[in-house]
């Protein structure tokens, strides 16, 4: 079942897909191509199947066709459209959103062990903003900056040191952040969107 449909400024398609099915069902309407199908072969875990199919779901609910997604040598989804796509996925959730502008998406469920890593993502500045060094606020910082990584689309970036966020607001729902890696500077804003045990950020292109 789609979970919900968000359409903002940039005129971008937002959706979300809960995965209750079994794989048959996420089956049922698809009709895979060949290289498509071998993907989902080489994937054993069940879990990791109906995350791939219910993406497959998503593409299709936006009409995006087999031969109209293809990935670049970083491994980064594109559209032969020349529209952006970012696709993420966790546990029971994924999430698929294409927009005019660059665009990145990262879903995460709250696990404790976030806490075991923020030191190599979260740098001083970013803990004096979000004041709680708790699981949710530390897995919203990590939510932003792979949703900005994926926008950004390139390789070697240190999320503690090219990755900054530089605001945030009172609810922790919007934040801006910057991003840069050799000569290349790009700034973010971010969309926080909460439900529950999960957290997604969207980040799309402002200049």
């Amino acid at each position: 079942m789609a979970l919900f449909n968000k359409l903002n400024s940039c005129h971008n398609n937002l959706l979300f897909w809960k995965i209750i099915e079994s794989e048959e069902e996420l089956r049922y309407n698809l009709n895979l191509s060949e290289p498509l199908n071998s993907k989902l072969d080489k994937l054993k875990s069940i879990s990791q199947r109906k995350q791939f199919l219910s993406i497959q779901n998503l593409l299709k609910l936006l009409d995006i066709k087999n031969d109209d997604l293809y990935y670049d040598a970083n491994g980064k989804p594109k559209l032969s459209s020349g529209k952006f796509i970012s696709i993420s996925h966790s546990f029971d959730y994924c999430g698929v959103i294409i927009c005019k502008s660059k665009v990145g998406i990262d879903i995460e469920k709250f696990r404790p062990k976030i806490l075991n890593i923020s030191k190599k993502f979260v740098s001083n500045s970013e803990l004096k903003l979000i004041k709680e060094n708790s699981i949710q606020n530390i897995t919203k910082i990590w939510t932003i900056k792979e949703a900005v990584y994926k926008a950004f689309g390139q390789p070697g970036i240190d999320f503690k040191k090219n990755i900054i966020i530089e605001t945030l607001d009172r609810e922790f729902n919007k934040a801006s952040v910057k991003v840069f890696k050799n000569k290349i500077i790009e700034y973010y804003s971010i969309e926080i969107i909460n439900f529950p045990k999960y957290i997604c950020s969207v980040a799309k292109l402002i200049k």
